[in-house]
């Protein structure tokens, strides 16, 4: 009966694709996938926190006579400016991200030659994981133009001028960008069979107008959450206070059972002794973990790390047998839905439930979390 649904699937993308191409049926699916995603995760459209600062961003990015802390972080806020999606209208912006985010990704891997099933799977995870389901929840927040650019670096990892434009984009977004470079680097290397000294200083060159920025910023101001800020003792001791009690969960929630592809892979190719690709994944996962001790939205903090589901599936698609792996997808994304979703953060659990549950808890008086 999976078999069949795949094949459904598979056939019913490739008649798309032969009818409206490429380009249109990305967009579809994306469509499609967002509305099942709101479906399954009430949004929430209240602009609260960070987002009301880069709302803020957006309407004078380079205005320093205001005193904004999140002014290092001037990628969305110029984008919004530029686009006229100011002020109020600055959640729009992230929301078109997330819109076209699923339905580039599937563009991407058919791009790459994969076939559409294993297209349609990859854009399965990023829409039914935090990736996706996290920025519903979040409005005005920009680190779904992070992920995305991220995701656009490593994507384009062959062809490293390329990746290291869109990896420049992702650092001038959020400086939390730098814990992915030692991957994105030796997964570049990997992708290309060369050496590490042009992709390294390739990459290098990339952080390069970051850096001049909060030069720029620093001479004009003092934003707030600088890595002075993030790396001091109380930062650190406060964000601890509840990491070791949340840190597993939060790690579970970003990807749920999706996190079964780079535990596997990681085995597998540390048996195999594939020690470049098993480096990959643990430089990726070690990076968003590693943000969680210095940011007290856990869950937030790994989910930067989804690069290695992606890069674990990509290559499981090499070494299984295609049937019985997309069947094991298929059952994870099945019971993926069957877990209510969390995120967690200083707090503890924050539930991220459906429309429907939230309306019937409402009513009758039923605590869900």
């Amino acid at each position: 009966m999976i078999e069949k649904i795949i094949n459904s699937i598979s056939d019913f993308l490739l008649r798309l694709e032969t009818r409206f191409g490429l380009v249109a049926t990305s967009l579809i699916l994306s469509l499609i996938f967002i509305g099942i995603a709101v479906a399954y995760v009430e949004p929430v459209f209240t602009i609260k926190f960070h987002g009301i600062l880069f709302s803020d961003l957006s309407s004078h990015p380079f205005d320093f006579t205001k005193e904004n802390h999140l002014q290092y972080r001037i990628l969305g806020p110029l984008l919004g400016y530029l686009s006229y999606l100011r002020g109020d209208l600055f959640y729009f912006l992230p929301f078109i991200f997330i819109v076209i985010f699923p339905g580039t990704v599937y563009f991407s891997y058919r791009k790459k030659q994969f076939e559409p099933a294993d297209s349609f799977f990859a854009a399965c995870f990023i829409t039914f994981s935090c990736v996706v389901l996290l920025p519903l929840i979040a409005p005005g927040y920009t680190d779904i133009i992070t992920w995305f650019f991220i995701f656009l670096a490593f994507s384009n990892a062959k062809k490293t001028i390329v990746s290291a434009a869109f990896y420049s984009l992702a650092l001038l977004n959020h400086e939390s960008s730098i814990a992915l470079l030692p991957g994105l680097i030796l997964y570049s290397c990997w992708s290309q069979n060369s050496g590490f000294t042009k992709i390294i200083f390739m990459y290098l060159l990339a952080c390069i107008p970051h850096l001049l920025y909060r030069q720029y910023v620093n001479a004009h101001a003092a934003p707030l959450y600088d890595v002075s800020f993030y790396l001091s003792e109380g930062n650190i001791g406060f964000v601890m206070r509840k990491l070791v009690l949340y840190l597993p969960a939060a790690i579970f929630y970003a990807f749920k059972l999706w996190w079964i592809f780079p535990v596997c892979f990681m085995a597998w190719s540390l048996h195999e002794k594939k020690f470049l690709q098993s480096s990959i994944i643990a430089c990726i996962i070690g990076g968003g973990c590693m943000l969680s001790f210095v940011g007290y939205d856990y869950t937030r903090m790994v989910v930067i790390a989804f690069p290695a589901v992606l890069l674990s599936y990509e290559w499981f698609t090499e070494i299984l047998e295609k049937k019985k792996l997309r069947m094991l997808t298929v059952i994870i994304i099945a019971l993926n839905f069957l877990i209510l979703q969390y995120h967690f953060n200083f707090d503890g659990a924050v539930p991220m439930f459906p429309w429907i549950l939230n309306k019937i808890s409402a009513i009758f008086g039923i605590p869900l979390a």
